[in-house]
């Protein structure tokens, strides 16, 4: 069983790298498919898988395999404008994890939790860039919460999806 899990595992990290490289530059944050991939991760990986994960990612492309924004890799990717976003995504995939198996409510209020994880870091690292908080909030958290809300919203409907043909194929197995 512990192979099947890594196995999975390396899906997924495989699953959010390339969609991660999917990105649209607009200024010093790029619009990427990163939130999308992770947050989709999550509800399909338990905390600690999904935590694994999540560093797992930072390790590939921290060693310069190019799998950040932008197909892009190093360190100066994650100590650069952009870092403190990266940073956030292991903590945001843990939070967003336990958020997939609540009610509505609390699906609705750890997600957006898990995205102020993300974007926090993101923000406070951007802040050094361009000269202070409320300019990194201008153009590194304002212009992509919409964008983040809708790929949370498109994720939610693409898991529902994906528990029903899973549930599907799991009464067609055993019948």
């Amino acid at each position: 069983m512990k192979s099947v899990r890594l196995s999975k595992m390396a899906l997924w990290l495989a699953l959010v790298s390339v969609l991660s490289v999917i990105s649209i530059p607009i200024g010093s944050v790029p619009v990427t498919l990163q939130v999308f991939a992770f947050f989709l991760m999550s509800a399909f990986l338990s905390p600690w898988e999904s935590l694994e994960v999540s560093l797992a990612y930072l390790v590939v492309g921290s060693i310069g395999v190019p799998v950040f924004a932008g197909i892009q890799g190093g360190m100066g990717v994650l100590l650069g404008p952009s870092g403190g976003y990266l940073f956030g995504f292991p903590i945001a995939t843990f939070i967003a994890s336990f958020a997939w198996k609540k009610k509505i409510f609390f699906k609705i209020l750890l997600l957006s939790v898990a995205l102020l994880s993300i974007y926090l870091p993101g923000m406070f690292v951007l802040s050094s860039y361009v000269k202070g908080l409320y300019n990194a909030f201008k153009v590194g958290v304002l212009p992509f919460i919409w964008i983040d809300v809708i790929k949370v919203v498109v994720v939610y409907f693409v898991v529902l999806r994906l528990r029903r043909y899973e549930a599907v194929s799991q009464n067609s197995i055993s019948s």
